[in-house]
């Protein structure tokens, strides 16, 4: 169940002591908040699975960010409680989506590279979608999403033979890279988390789950989507990628299993929140597989130089 818009507006008033002239949803209990007294912010309102402090380590990561200069959003006020719901405050960031091209993949690539030289060893676990794990890295993403299905296909029924067996069987097989280095990871970085602004920069948004893990699950997940739309994207991606951080001969073997991760666990979500049938996710994740392969060799050879 949603949170009430007047109740978001109730909070933040009273919280902060702001006069606020507008609130627009943005995505599930995702904000744009129009102030009389200031520029918009955005209020994220996390359910109750998702504890507060994990909210307040979303709020060091974002601060820690800003020192460093990166191209984040940033913090507009201390991270609150709303009926035991984490909320979170950034400034919002006026422009557009991204324009497709090189351009784009080469700056996320770079980026992206960047994020990951740092070794972030102070840092708690990530690289988790949140809307799956509320904390954690791959491993409990995966665990989530075993359960999500196990719950839906008790709900909605189902013999051991069908489709169900088959998305189990495939996300109990995700490779979770946990043996592999890790760096600082954003769990979702690629063109729907970014904002062009006027001036042509891009910012990066939307940090919940991030921390340290894996550096093979982002890096896969943001060379599928380069390569789903063209594969001259993913040199673009590993061109600019390797100038902070050349992949391991593990992580390059590694990567096709990876790439096929998130899309998989993205399905699993919809399918469990009824957006999808189990059968609709088993054909995607058949036709995932070559397309996998396919961009994952162009990587390789981008990034060896074959």
């Amino acid at each position: 169940m949603g949170v009430c818009a007047d109740q978001v507006i109730e909070h933040l008033e009273s919280t902060h002591g702001v006069s606020i002239t507008g609130l627009t949803a943005l995505d599930r209990q995702v904000f744009r908040v129009d102030r009389r007294d200031g520029p918009a912010w955005v209020a994220r309102v996390f359910p109750p699975q998702r504890p507060v402090d994990a909210v307040e380590g979303d709020a060091a990561i974002l601060n820690r960010l800003a020192e460093a200069g990166f191209p984040a959003e940033r913090c507009a006020a201390p991270v609150s409680t709303m009926d035991g719901q984490g909320v979170l405050v950034t400034q919002f960031v006026e422009g557009v989506p991204p324009g497709p091209g090189g351009r784009l993949f080469a700056v996320l690539g770079a980026l992206l590279g960047g994020l990951h030289a740092r070794p972030a060893s102070r840092m708690r676990p990530g690289g988790a979608w949140h809307h799956l794990a509320p904390t954690g890295g791959p491993a409990e993403e995966i665990d989530a999403a075993l359960a999500l299905l196990q719950s839906a296909r008790s709900r909605i029924g189902g013999t051991q033979s069908d489709e169900w067996t088959v998305l189990l069987d495939a996300v109990a097989g995700l490779d979770d890279a946990a043996d592999l280095p890790h760096g600082f990871v954003h769990p979702d970085f690629v063109p729907a988390n970014v904002v062009e602004t006027a001036g042509g920069d891009l910012v990066i948004v939307d940090w919940a789950g991030a921390g340290r893990g894996p550096r093979l699950w982002s890096l896969a997940y943001l060379l599928f989507v380069a390569g789903i739309r063209d594969l001259r994207l993913v040199d673009a991606v590993a061109t600019r990628y390797r100038r902070h951080v050349q992949p391991t001969a593990g992580e390059l073997e590694r990567l096709a299993g990876a790439m096929r991760a998130r899309p998989l666990l993205l399905d699993c979500w919809s399918v469990g929140a009824g957006r999808r049938t189990p059968a609709e996710a088993v054909h995607r994740l058949r036709r995932a597989a070559p397309l996998a392969d396919r961009i994952a060799a162009r990587a390789i050879s981008a990034f060896t130089g074959t």
